[in-house]
């Protein structure tokens, strides 16, 4: 390498065009489903804030449902309902119709839903803090 090539600093790299990329840390509220190929977790992950005009903190909770498949769903499946976990993966959606009570003049009417889920490529189950446990005199 020539001392030219050795001083120049290096050109940064341009981002990416596309990446669909997700990573969320929260705790299960149930144990897992395990189904035929896969296993779906309900993630819940916390946000928290303090508005400028006051002094309490708010927050709000999202639920996010995760699929893992194949061998990742296998290993998930020991998982259990309150376990901190860490899922990165991607982010899918799917559309499907359902039925649904018309909004005037009674029976129903054909609704096209949306959902999303992850699709999960890592999970990894994180140590829960412990506590410390005051005495009793």
């Amino acid at each position: 390498m020539n001392n030219e090539a050795k001083n120049k600093p290096e050109q940064p790299k341009a981002a990416p065009l596309y990446q669909n990329y997700v990573r969320l840390v929260g705790f299960l509220g149930s144990d897992p489903e395990r189904h035929e190929n896969r296993t779906v977790l309900s993630l819940a992950t916390q946000t928290s804030w303090k508005p400028k005009n006051s002094d309490e903190w708010k927050e709000t909770t999202e639920w996010h449902r995760v699929t893992a498949w194949g061998k990742l769903a296998e290993a998930v499946a020991i998982l259990a309902k309150s376990d901190h976990v860490l899922i990165e993966g991607e982010l899918r959606s799917s559309s499907y119709e359902r039925e649904a009570p018309a909004v005037r003049g009674g029976g129903t009417a054909i609704v096209l839903t949306k959902s999303w889920e992850i699709r999960a490529r890592h999970v990894r189950k994180l140590a829960a803090k412990k506590t410390s446990k005051a005495t009793k005199a």
